[in-house]
């Protein structure tokens, strides 16, 4: 079974290394030798015993043999969309490029998209690594498991963001708003949380070492088992935070 499933491996990537024309000269050369295996007589010989069918195995050949370079010139039209879209603060189709870039695990790595409004965008796992999200409207939005380590989220709108497992180490945060947004199990160490509203927000699990919290707003947070030190938070909001070790701030 397993030098079976070794064959068909390398069957497929031989099918995506050879030249187009070779790969169609191969298909039909297939489809003439099961021809005379399986005998003149048969339905089958008989269904490919037509230039019409050739061609449409040929065509079938084609189609599926360029669909990389289909994919490749979606992804170039998307980063285009983008590019256009700078200074624009509501454009549907760069929401939707953006979306379906990370859908294709494409990297957004950098992106650039200060200002925009990109609620409710399903974001998850993405790598956005030292993007500029500053001022961007990001309430609603899907952010789990995705990394955003460096990015620049200043002043921007996070409100009842899905940040579960999100990667915010040495991020700016100065000024966002993130109340009521979740980041259970976050990683945000070093990342710049001044004057940012966290009201409401879950840090359940969170690493907030080294983390900037200067009037942090942090009223009704949850930080429970969270990895911070009191010191840490001593220059942040903590009326009726839930604190690291499960007590209830005054």
């Amino acid at each position: 079974m397993a030098k079976l499933k070794k064959l068909f491996t390398q069957i497929i990537n031989i099918f995506w290394e050879l030249p187009k024309i070779y790969v169609v000269i191969v298909a039909v050369i297939i489809a003439i030798i099961a021809v005379n295996l399986v005998g003149e007589d048969s339905i089958f010989s008989k269904t490919l015993d037509s230039a019409d069918t050739i061609s449409l195995i040929i065509a079938v050949v084609l189609f599926v043999k360029e669909a990389p370079d289909r994919k490749k010139e979606f992804h170039y039209q998307a980063w285009s969309v983008i590019d256009a879209a700078k200074g624009i603060k509501d454009s549907q189709a760069r929401f939707m490029a953006i979306q379906d870039l990370n859908k294709d695990s494409v990297s957004l790595r950098t992106l650039q998209a200060p200002g925009a409004y990109l609620a409710s965008i399903d974001l998850k796992k993405a790598n956005l690594n030292e993007a500029n999200l500053s001022g961007s409207c990001l309430d609603n939005a899907n952010l789990k498991q995705a990394n955003l380590s460096y990015a620049n989220l200043s002043n921007a709108k996070l409100s009842s963001s899905s940040l579960i497992d999100t990667n915010l180490s040495f991020s700016n945060l100065s000024n966002a708003n993130l109340s009521s947004a979740n980041l259970s199990n976050a990683n945000l160490v070093c990342a710049d949380l001044s004057n940012a509203n966290m009201s409401g927000v879950n840090l359940s699990g969170a690493t907030l070492s080294g983390a900037k919290l200067i009037e942090t707003y942090l009223v009704g947070a949850n930080l429970k088992d969270a990895k911070v030190s009191v010191a840490e938070l001593s220059n942040a909001y903590l009326k009726d935070a839930i604190m690291p070790d499960g007590s209830k701030h005054n």
